[in-house]
């Protein structure tokens, strides 16, 4: 039932999508400022739903089973050097999706339910922050076809590196198998194997031309990578979550990606900031090429 009311969703967010008219580079926000939407023209949407830091005085703060109130603090400072950096390089930038609300109040990486915890007065931030990527998903796929999709966290790990989720738990990356029917369709990068059957699912996780292997080689650690193919038994991982699962669902056909959860040393802190939006956007203009042919 749930997958229907979202294909019906989505095709009515396609219909508004298409009837109005989005300026690139304009932020668009709710009446309260909760939800930004900055429309991009690059095929990549990140969306970025753990970083606020607005508490409301009247609201409840979410305590049902399973709720997690933590902040990743900076993430949305980093998105925004992100944006700086890809209008540096190629004068165009990244579909952004922000929450400004903290979560404390609603967590938009888990579904209705637990994400407000029963707070009817969070289901509108809820829905609108899924609603502007909808509409991302709409209006990058028209103009690209199809388009990456990057949830963005942040760890408070031991291990300094980022933890690229796949949908895939750390014990499947530790036995990774590209002809494992279950391991492919469960992954984020599923509609990418299916479009595109001289792929393979250790090619895009593990392979030189991997998100992973590339933010590496510019001095960013990463697991899953060539350099560092999984998680050791004693680590801890996040694989991806609501977001990741929703976005990169068969619901979402043209719609691929992964979760980044990002170290702050060296990646979200002040200094680290700009020198990771540089990389990224370097291995993202690589990435394009590769696996969408094109070049901006």
């Amino acid at each position: 039932m749930k997958f229907i009311k979202l294909s019906l969703l989505f095709l009515l967010i396609a219909g508004f999508a298409n009837a109005q008219k989005w300026e690139v580079g304009k932020t668009y926000t709710d009446d309260e400022k909760w939800t930004e939407f900055i429309v991009g023209d690059l095929p990549l949407i990140i969306s970025v739903p753990h970083g606020g830091t607005i508490n409301l005085p009247d609201a409840a703060t979410r305590s049902c089973k399973g709720a997690v109130t933590v902040t990743d603090s900076k993430t949305i400072e980093l998105v925004k050097e992100i944006e700086k950096a890809f209008l540096a390089k190629y004068n165009a930038r990244p579909f952004i999706i922000i929450s400004n609300l903290s979560r404390k109040h609603v967590d938009h990486n888990r579904d209705i339910e637990e994400g407000t915890c029963g707070d009817k007065s969070m289901e509108k931030p809820w829905n609108q922050f899924h609603d502007y990527i909808d509409t991302a998903v709409v209006l990058a796929i028209k103009k690209f076809g199809k388009a990456v999709y990057i949830d963005l966290h942040g760890h408070g790990h031991t291990k300094q590196r980022l933890e690229v989720g796949y949908l895939l738990k750390a014990e499947e990356l530790r036995s990774l198998d590209a002809k494992d029917n279950k391991q492919v369709a469960k992954s984020s990068v599923a509609n990418l194997l299916a479009n595109d059957k001289k792929l393979d699912l250790e090619q895009l996780l593990v392979g030189p031309d991997a998100f992973g292997t590339l933010i590496a080689k510019e001095g960013f650690g990463a697991v899953p990578s060539k350099q560092d193919p999984a998680p050791l038994e004693e680590d801890k991982y996040f694989n991806g979550g609501y977001n990741t699962v929703r976005y990169t669902s068969s619901k979402y056909p043209n719609i691929f990606g992964w979760q980044i959860e990002s170290n702050y040393k060296g990646v979200r802190d002040a200094t680290g900031r700009p020198a990771f939006a540089k990389a990224f956007v370097n291995v993202m203009g690589d990435y394009f090429k590769t696996y969408l042919k094109k070049s901006f």
